[in-house]
């Protein structure tokens, strides 16, 4: 079988324009989280979705010892947030709202769209998980989403009305 080089893969995934989440996760009184590209709707009914996690990210063990996770879509003003979250500092949270949602998961306020989700089943694929959430709750921010395209954070294009 003859598979693609992981160079030509990424080269190839980078013309993909994904929105930007922030996915947390809380466990043992401490408080995660990650800017993942890699969430997708699964089911409408009822709601599901995936997130993949490589399994050497912190927030790996926070969802699987919690099985409880939020996903955040950014609103296009929040790259800030999506550059904190991505960096792998170790106080994410400090100076950035939020507020923990009755199951435990840190929520951070004018997402585009918020889905606090329970896990309900892991799947280990090559390098990552993929947690697929039931979703508990979502919230529509009714905000245009951060996009990731090209290795680079953009907006949406909208045409003039």
């Amino acid at each position: 079988m003859v598979t693609a080089s992981p160079d030509a893969y990424r080269a190839a995934m980078r013309q993909m324009a994904s929105s930007v989440s922030v996915v947390t996760a809380a466990y043992g009184g401490r408080i995660h989280g990650m800017t993942a590209t890699a969430v997708t709707s699964v089911s409408a009914d009822p709601p599901t979705l995936l997130v993949a996690v490589n399994r050497t990210a912190r927030s790996h063990a926070f969802v699987t010892s919690s099985g409880r996770f939020a996903v955040h879509v950014l609103n296009e003003s929040q790259l800030a947030i999506a550059s904190r979250f991505a960096a792998g500092i170790d106080d994410q949270f400090a100076g950035c709202a939020y507020e923990l949602e009755p199951g435990g998961c840190p929520v951070l306020p004018d997402a585009a769209a918020t889905f606090v989700c329970r896990a309900s089943s892991a799947y280990d694929v090559a390098t990552h998980t993929l947690f697929i959430g039931t979703v508990e709750s979502a919230t529509n921010g009714g905000r245009p989403p951060l996009l990731y395209f090209d290795g680079a954070f953009v907006a949406l294009a909208r045409e003039p009305a």
